[in-house]
C-alpha cells in the first residue's frame, strides 16, 4: 500500500515536468504474457528521437505493483545523447530491462509508464504488459429433459460447461462418448488383433445402449472468457433392452487457451436410467377344462411382463369359495412368460336323490360355476408394490353315482324274479286243476 501510495505521488510530480509534446517514439517489445512467479522477464525498449537533440538521455521504468525489477537499482537505462543532426549521436537507442512477476499477480493488462529524462526535460511514455493466470474449465451441470429416461425413449441431454479459470478460452470442443465401455471393448479387440495376440474374439459385436439421433457428437464453442458458460447440446435414445441403471458416459474436453495452449481433459457423466415392469394376464386354463366334482383340479394363470424391466417378488392369490391358494413366481425379466400353478380340489354338490336318481338314468350331468378372484402382485426396481386384479369363472361338473344305478337293476332283476315266479306258479296250478 506504502509503495502505491509513493508511485502515484512520483507520478503526480513527475506529470508537472513533462512535456506535452515528446519528441520520443517508444516501442516496447514485450512477451504477449506473462504468468505469476516468472522471473528475468526480458522488456525490450526501443526509443527514437524523432527530431532536434538532446544530452543525457535516460529511460526510467515505473513499475505497478505486480511487478519488480530482477536486479536491485536497475530500473533506469542510459542512452547518453541522441540527435538527429549529429552522426556522432544516433537517434535511434534500445534500452533493456529485466522484471520479475509477482507471485500474487491477477489476471489482467498492467500499464508500465516510460519516464524519459533529458537535460532540457521530461517525457512520459507507457505500454502494457498482460499477465494471465489459471486455465481451468468445469462441467458445472448435467440435465436430462427426461428424469428418469425410460428405456426406449428419446432425450436431449444438455452439459454445461464454464470456465472457471482467469484465462479466456479461443475455442473448446465437447465431444460425447455415450457408451465409453463399448468403445473400449473393440478397441481392446482391435489392438489384440493387430498385435497378434491370441485373444478370443466375441461372436457378437458389443451393442450400444445409447444412440445419437445425429451422428455429430461434437460441439464447438469459440471466444470462452472467464466466468462464462456454454451449453452443449446432444438429442439421444435409449436401446428398449436397456439396462435400469446409472450409465456412464464420457465427455472430452479439447481447448485452447489464450496462451496457445492446447489441452484436453476426459470427464465421466452419468445419467439414470429406470425401467418399470408391467405384467399382462395371457391366459387362465383349467386341467381337465370342466373338472368332476370330488376331484382335483389344476388351474394355471400365465403372465407376461411387457414392461421395461424385471419384476421382482411376484406372486399371485386365488380367493374363491374353494379356498385361497397362494403361488410364488419369484423375478420376471423383460418379455418373460411364466405361470402361478395351482392345485384346486373341488368339494362335490350335495344333490336331492329324486334329482340324482333321474340325473343318473338320464345320463345327465350338473354344471356348478365358482367365480374365482385373481390377485397379482409384484414389485419394480425401488421395492414399489404394484398389481392388478381380474375375475374368472371355474366350471365343474357332477359325477354319476352307478351305485345307484346297481342298486336300482337289482330292485329290477329282483321284481322280474318274483313276477316270473308269481306266474310260474300261477301257470303250475292252472295245469293241476
Amino acid at each position: 500500500m506504502k509503495r502505491l501510495i509513493a508511485v502515484t505521488v512520483i507520478l503526480v510530480l513527475l506529470s508537472s515536468y513533462v512535456s506535452a509534446d515528446s519528441p520520443f517514439t517508444v516501442i516496447a517489445t514485450v512477451p504477449p504474457f506473462v504468468r505469476p512467479g516468472d522471473k528475468n522477464v526480458t522488456i525490450q525498449l526501443t526509443v527514437k528521437l524523432e527530431t532536434g537533440e538532446y544530452e543525457d538521455v535516460e529511460v526510467e521504468l515505473i513499475l505497478p505493483r505486480a511487478f519488480s525489477f530482477s536486479k536491485e537499482g536497475s530500473d533506469t537505462f542510459r542512452l547518453g545523447d541522441m540527435s538527429t543532426t549529429d552522426i556522432q549521436k544516433p537517434p535511434l537507442q534500445v534500452a533493456v530491462f529485466q522484471i520479475d512477476v509477482s507471485a500474487d499477480a491477477r489476471y489482467g493488462d498492467y500499464t508500465v509508464q516510460v519516464y524519459i529524462t533529458t537535460k532540457s526535460g521530461a517525457y512520459m511514455d507507457s505500454f502494457t504488459v498482460h499477465v494471465v493466470g489459471e486455465t481451468l474449465i468445469e462441467i458445472t451441470g448435467v440435465s436430462a429433459s427426461v428424469d428418469p429416461i425410460e428405456p426406449g425413449s428419446d432425450f436431449e441431454l444438455s452439459i454445461t460447461v464454464k470456465n472457471i479459470g482467469s484465462n479466456a478460452i479461443k475455442w473448446m470442443k465437447v465431444i460425447l462418448n455415450p457408451n465409453p465401455s463399448v468403445s473400449q471393448e473393440v478397441s481392446g479387440q482391435l489392438t489384440g488383433q493387430l498385435t497378434g495376440q491370441l485373444t478370443q474374439v466375441p461372436q457378437t459385436t458389443p451393442s450400444s445402449v445409447i444412440i445419437p439421433i445425429s451422428s455429430d457428437l461434437e460441439r464447438v464453442f469459440k471466444d470462452v472468457s472467464p466466468g462464462k458458460s456454454v451449453l452443449a447440446s446432444y438429442v439421444l435414445a435409449v436401446e428398449t433392452d436397456a439396462e435400469s441403471k446409472n450409465h456412464a458416459m464420457m465427455v472430452t474436453l479439447v481447448y485452447q487457451d489464450e496462451t496457445g495452449m492446447v489441452q484436453t481433459e476426459a470427464r465421466t457423466i452419468g445419467i439414470k436410467i429406470k425401467g418399470s415392469p408391467y405384467l399382462e394376464l395371457q391366459g387362465i386354463e383349467a386341467d381337465p377344462a370342466v373338472p368332476y366334482q370330488g376331484e382335483e383340479a389344476i388351474i394355471s394363470v400365465t403372465l407376461e411382463n411387457t414392461g421395461t424391466a424385471e419384476a421382482r417378488s411376484v406372486k399371485v392369490v386365488i380367493r374363491s369359495p374353494l379356498g385361497e391358494y397362494t403361488s410364488f413366481i419369484g423375478t420376471m425379466k423383460r418379455n418373460e412368460n411364466n405361470a402361478a400353478v395351482f392345485k384346486v380340489f373341488i368339494p362335490e354338490t350335495e344333490q336331492k336323490f329324486p334329482e340324482n336318481l333321474l340325473n343318473n338314468l338320464l345320463n345327465k350331468t350338473e354344471t356348478y360355476k365358482y367365480s374365482l378372484t385373481i390377485q397379482v402382485f409384484y414389485e419394480g426396481a425401488e421395492g414399489a408394490e404394484q398389481g392388478f386384479v381380474e375375475g374368472w369363472d371355474l366350471t365343474t361338473k357332477t359325477k354319476q353315482d352307478k351305485t345307484i344305478l346297481y342298486i336300482l337293476g337289482g330292485a329290477i332283476l329282483l321284481i322280474i324274479i318274483a313276477v316270473w315266479r308269481i306266474q310260474s306258479r300261477r301257470h303250475l296250478k292252472a295245469l293241476e286243476e
